[in-house]
Order: C-alpha cells, then sequence, then structure tokens
C-alpha cells in the first residue's frame, strides 16, 4: 500500500476528528455527465475509493451547493434521511438532529478543528456558523462514536470544509474572479457574492465576501408571509492562504468572519440578535515515506452575542463572550506485519472560557463566567488481513474539566466537575470485489455536559423571574453504543457502456445512556430587586433505544441523473417504553435530472416525503399527551444552464420554484415548513 500522497492529505484536512464522505452525490457538469468514482478518506483516516468506505455518510458537493443555492447550513441538509432541522431558514436558530438526537449531541467540525460554541440556551444561538457561499463540501455521519471523534458527537458529525483557490480556478489560469447574485422568494431574501483568487508559483490565495438580506418567511401553515415584523441580515467573509515549499509540505493560514442580524416583532416587543463570529486557522500537513504522513490543526474562534429586548423591558439584555483554542494533530504509518497496518493516532485539546454582561454592564448571572478543557488521545490499526478482509480497532482516552470562575459561585452552588473513560471501537470490511463491500461496526460513545448544561441560566423579564440551573455533583456524561451493518456498491457499465449505478444500505441500532436534562429542584429565592429565582438541578434522567434502516442509490445512464433515498427511524424511551414524541418516522427523497448538453442546460424534479406521526406538541400545556400530525410531500421543480463565453467567463443562471403545491405542512418536532416560493441566482466565472 502507498503511503498518502498530498492531495490525498488537503482532502483530508479534516484531520484527527474527521469522518469523511462515503455516499457523494455530484450534480452532472456539462462536460461529463457519468460521475467519476471519488476517492474518500474514510472513516478509518486512510485513502479509499467510495464503495469501501464502511459507514452511513452522505456528503453534500459544491455542485449540489451551486445547484440548490441553500440559505443555510441547515437547509443544505433537508434531502437527508433521518437528519431534521428545527428553522432551517435561520442561520441563528438552526438545529438539527440525526436519527433523534439533540441538537448538542452533534460535533460540527470546519475544517477539521471542532467547534465548540453551538451549544447555547436561552435567547442564545445553537448552532455552528457557516455560510453556504463560503462551503467547498458538507460531510454528514450518522451514528455517534468518540472514539472517532472525541467528547460528544454520540449522534452523528457534521464537517464542512471551505473552500480554496484550487476549488475555484478554472484549468490552465493562475488567477480568477467569481461573481454570484439571487434572490430568495421564501425569505424576500437578496444575496450577493464575490471572490478572488490565484496561485503564483507555490503561493495559492483566495478572498471571498457574501451577503444576504432577507424579510418575512413565506410559512406553509398558510402559504403567506408571516405578520411578525422580521428583518435578517447575514454577512460573512472568508480567506486562505497556502504555501507549498516542496511536494511533501503544505502549510496554510485562513480568517474567517460571520456576523448576523435578527430584528424580531414590533417596534414595543422588538427582539434584536445581534452575532459576530472570528475565526483564524491555521495548518501544517507533511508526509515522508510510509512512516510520516502528518496533519497539524489549529484554531482560535472568538463569538460575541447580543439580545436586546429592551423595546419591552429595560432589562431585557446581555452581551455574551465565547472564546475557544483548539489543536488536533495526527499521524499515519504504514508497515507490513502479518498484513497490511495504516496505524494512526494522535491527540486533540480545546480550552473554550465564557462570560455575559447585563445591560449595566455588570456580570450575568444568566451566564456565569466559566471554562472549560477537552483533551484526549486516540490510536486506530487500520489492518487488512488479506485484500478482501480488513479489521479495523480504534481507542481513545478522553478527558473533560468544566470550572466555574464567577465571585458568586457559593450562592448559586456551582462547582467545578471533571472525569475521563476510554471509548473503544471496532469495524470489519469484508470486499469481495472492487465494486462491492460489506461492514459492520460497533463503536461507543462518550458526551460530557456543556458549560452551558452546567453554568447557565435563563432569564423571564416581563415576569420578574430567573431560572438557575445548578450542577449536580453526581453527574454522569451521557455514553451511547452505536452498532450498524452496511454495504457499499459502485457498478460502472452496469446496463450500458456509459452508466454508473451507486448504492448504500445499512441497519443500525443505537442505545444512549445518562441522557442530561434539567428539572426543578422546588427551591427558590429574590434578587435584590424583588424578582423570583427558581432553581433547577442537571440530572441524569433515562436511556433511549433508537433502532432504524438507511438507504440510498443513484443512477447515472447517459445525460440523466436519478436519486432516491430513504430513512426509518424508530425511538424509544427505555424507561417508560414509550415512542419518544416529535421524530419522522420515515423520510423519502426522490430526485432526478436531465442535461441536454448541446445547449448546457439542466433540468430537475425532486421530492421529498414525510410520514406523520406523534409530535412534540403537547395537546394541553402539561398534560404529557401529544397531537398527531399527518404526513405530507413536497415537490420542487428546477432548470440550470450554463453558457460559456469562450476565454471570458462561465455562467451558471437558475430557477426553481419549491412546494409548487403550496402544501400547508408541519414537522414533528414542530416547525414549520415554507409555502411555495421561488429561488433565482446567476453567477459568473471569469
Amino acid at each position: 500500500m502507498k503511503p498518502f500522497t498530498l492531495t490525498a492529505i488537503a482532502a483530508s484536512v479534516l484531520a484527527t476528528v474527521t469522518y469523511p464522505s462515503v455516499q457523494a452525490r455530484e450534480t452532472p457538469s456539462n462536460s461529463e455527465t457519468v460521475v467519476t468514482a471519488p476517492v474518500v478518506v474514510t472513516a478509518t483516516r486512510t485513502e479509499k475509493k467510495l464503495n469501501e468506505a464502511p459507514s452511513s455518510l452522505v456528503v453534500i458537493t459544491d455542485g449540489q451547493l451551486e445547484q440548490d443555492n441553500p440559505k443555510t447550513l441547515g437547509d443544505a441538509l433537508l434531502d437527508i434521511p433521518n437528519v431534521m432541522m428545527e428553522a432551517p431558514d435561520s442561520p441563528v436558530f438552526t438545529r438539527i438532529s440525526i436519527r433523534g438526537s439533540d441538537s448538542d449531541q452533534i460535533t460540527y467540525l470546519i475544517d477539521g478543528v471542532r467547534q465548540d460554541n453551538y451549544t447555547m440556551s436561552g435567547n442564545r444561538p445553537a448552532f455552528m456558523f457557516a455560510d453556504p457561499e463560503m462551503i467547498k463540501q458538507i460531510e454528514v455521519r450518522r451514528g455517534g462514536g468518540s472514539s472517532l471523534y472525541g467528547n460528544g458527537g454520540i449522534g452523528g458529525t457534521i464537517a464542512v470544509t471551505t473552500k480554496t483557490a484550487a476549488d475555484l480556478l478554472k484549468p490552465g489560469r493562475d488567477f480568477g474572479a467569481k461573481l454570484k447574485a439571487g434572490y430568495n422568494n421564501d425569505a424576500d431574501e437578496f444575496g450577493q457574492a464575490a471572490w478572488l483568487y490565484g496561485r503564483k508559483g507555490s503561493v495559492d490565495a483566495v478572498i471571498g465576501f457574501s451577503h444576504r438580506d432577507g424579510g418575512k418567511v413565506v410559512s406553509s401553515s398558510n402559504g403567506k408571509r408571516s405578520k411578525t415584523p422580521r428583518d435578517s441580515q447575514y454577512d460573512s467573509f472568508t480567506s486562505k492562504l497556502s504555501f507549498t515549499p516542496s511536494d511533501d509540505s503544505i502549510f496554510s493560514i485562513g480568517y474567517n468572519y460571520d456576523e448576523n442580524k435578527l430584528d424580531q416583532g414590533r417596534t414595543d416587543n422588538e427582539a434584536k440578535y445581534r452575532l459576530k463570529q472570528h475565526r483564524l486557522s491555521g495548518s501544517w500537513e507533511y508526509s515522508s515515506g510510509d512512516w510520516v504522513d502528518l496533519v497539524v490543526n489549529m484554531q482560535y474562534m472568538k463569538l460575541d452575542n447580543k439580545f436586546d429586548g429592551t423595546s419591552y423591558n429595560n432589562e431585557a439584555y446581555f452581551k455574551d463572550k465565547f472564546d475557544s483554542y483548539s489543536i488536533n494533530t495526527q499521524n499515519t504509518s504504514i508497515f507490513e506485519f502479518g498484513g497490511t497496518h495504516s496505524l494512526t493516532y494522535g491527540f486533540d485539546a480545546s480550552l473554550n472560557k465564557q462570560k455575559a454582561t447585563d445591560v449595566y454592564g455588570r456580570p450575568d448571572r444568566s451566564r456565569p463566567k466559566s471554562k472549560g478543557y477537552d483533551a484526549g488521545l486516540f490510536i486506530q490499526d487500520e489492518y487488512a488481513i488479506n485484500p478482501y478482509l480488513t479489521l479495523t480497532p480504534v481507542l481513545r482516552w478522553s478527558y473533560y474539566n468544566r470550572k466555574p470562575t464567577t465571585d458568586n459561585n457559593d450562592k448559586f452552588g456551582l462547582a467545578s466537575r471533571s472525569d475521563s473513560k476510554v471509548t473503544p471501537g471496532i469495524t470489519l470490511t469484508l470486499s469481495p470485489s472492487k465494486q462491492l463491500s460489506f461492514y459492520a461496526s460497533v463503536q461507543s460513545g462518550y458526551r460530557p455536559p456543556f458549560l452551558d448544561e452546567l453554568y447557565t441560566s435563563i432569564e423571564y423579564p416581563e415576569f420578574g423571574m430567573y431560572s438557575v440551573v445548578l450542577p449536580n455533583p453526581d453527574l454522569k456524561p451521557e455514553e451511547s453504543i452505536n452498532v450498524e451493518i452496511g454495504v457499499n456498491g459502485d457498478y460502472k457499465s452496469l446496463f450500458s457502456d456509459s452508466d454508473r449505478f451507486v448504492f448504500h444500505a445499512n441497519v443500525f441500532r443505537d442505545r444512549v445512556k445518562n441522557l442530561i436534562n434539567a428539572g426543578a429542584t422546588g427551591d427558590m429565592d429574590f434578587t435584590d430587586d424583588g424578582d423570583m429565582i427558581l432553581y433547577y438541578s442537571i440530572d441524569n434522567v433515562g436511556k433511549a433505544l433508537k433502532t432504524g434502516f438507511e438507504a440510498s442509490a443513484d443512477y447515472y445512464p447517459g445525460n440523466a441523473d436519478f436519486h432516491l433515498s430513504y430513512g426509518y427511524l424508530h425511538a424509544e424511551d427505555k424507561n417508560t417504553g414509550e415512542k419518544i414524541p416529535g421524530l419522522t418516522p420515515m423520510q423519502a427523497t426522490l430526485r432526478a435530472g436531465y442535461t441536454y448538453k448541446p445547449w448546457n442546460v439542466n433540468g430537475w424534479y425532486r421530492m421529498r416525503l414525510f410520514k406523520g406521526g406523534k409530535s412534540n406538541l403537547e395537546t394541553a400545556w402539561n398534560s404529557g399527551e401529544y397531537k398527531q400530525l399527518g404526513g405530507f410531500a413536497t415537490h420542487t421543480l428546477g432548470l440550470t444552464w450554463k453558457p460559456q463565453i469562450k476565454d471570458w467567463a462561465d455562467f451558471t443562471m437558475t430557477f426553481s420554484v419549491d412546494n409548487i403545491t403550496n402544501k400547508k405542512f408541519r414537522y414533528l418536532n414542530g416547525g414549520y415548513g415554507v409555502g411555495r416560493s421561488y429561488r433565482a441566482w446567476l453567477s459568473a466565472t471569469f
């Protein structure tokens, strides 16, 4: 087996906590309709062909992002079975669920570095921020496993890779530019983006800027725009510089800035949200022979979040500050001993700090000052016993520490917590041919409580109340066991000389115990101003069992392309035996397109199908009984035209109609969908 090339390393900048793609769905280009078989960096962190990667993964490529023009990262994931969203139209409040998980049970990665700022309670954002315009690829792994990703990720992993100049340059060019403008009717949103990029000698550089300005959303509840006044704006800036001093080494540094503004409500009852995020990242990649295949990633992230509700209460205001320092590194060594071993080992560490101030500039009790530390060591051996059978054991040691740093720890009972855990995993892969592989895996998961689960409170200014969460000295981290059996296939020339058929199917059983939740203690207190303080305690409330099936197939016969995916999920509370409400039991997507090459036109159709069931909406407040919501299907038609002006520019023009029948529906998680709406955009690459 040959060692990694730098091309493979660059593709695997997801580093120590990465889990790359196994099911990639491309949009056919004008020059080649049949998609070539991608080479991916797999769950075992080594270079493999698509049909050899042993896991349930879905990849959203830059071609699909360009065609669909999603408003947010969450909006780009709506086609993936057993992946559900709340508020996918909002960069601030998007929440993702994988196989019924909570959003804080997912590991989020950007260019290989874990993002730890996404779980914020109350009026805080609950997601990572990455503008789809800046994204090259999104990888979604369904199913947990801390042995692969470190603390967290017991529900799944979402990994984002941002664009570089190499992703944007036209063949044979050293410099280029890209301009894009569009309109999304569903959010009354206008968007613009601009890129400059180039390559000279060993230096590769890119800068990009994106601006979105939107208003009220077209709700599926009535097919009309919301009556609630709303104004949103999202700006994103990215820059990345890479230096290749030799064929075996790459250095890169990047800076990303995201700013979101959202004003919602009437003038006398308006909530204003402001979020600014800075990310400075760097990486070094070095390869030498069979023994050294090194990747090092570092990141500093600063998040400023502000909520302003002073229009209805002069104390409804806070500012949050969140700082994060992260590093991860891995090396792969290849050697022969009774077969071929690809031994991958490394470590990762992160330090996170948070604090908040109120309208008077004083420390805000809703976000006590605190810090957290996470670290881990791992080793993994991909052991190719023979050309057909591979065994991949992995072992990880994880550690965490949470510490309040306020002056009033005793008043609120805040206390430090720390613990460690060893999480093993193992995967067996059988490949009877180059086109077909089977796999079976068992992975363990470990999720310690986040800072805002231990040290936080929620303010209710209209009622003069505060809810303070007290730590539980006996609190245990959440743990999971994920069992999965699957098959991958990738066949060319199956029914004709130029077709290709790709499929993936798996069954899974995910068990999660020590679920973390906040419950009232029954105690209360009063502030100096007479406001009531209600105390809550973080407790382990039980365990859940999730079983299901996932399958997808892609077929490319000549100029056409077809995609079909299906997911089934059954989740129950093991304490009560009851089905967990709010989770979609079955979900399917059908997509079909055809490219007419003489005109460079691609027409496509998409259907999303959701089965109804028990929602998380109670029939009456605190009744414990939940509403049943019906299933629904939405339909989309789109047309993409790619004209070219030789030696000058390539254009892409797309128009689509979503929810053609204006179907009125509501997701089982309580969120509303979008009524009939239109999207149109134009891009030019020079």
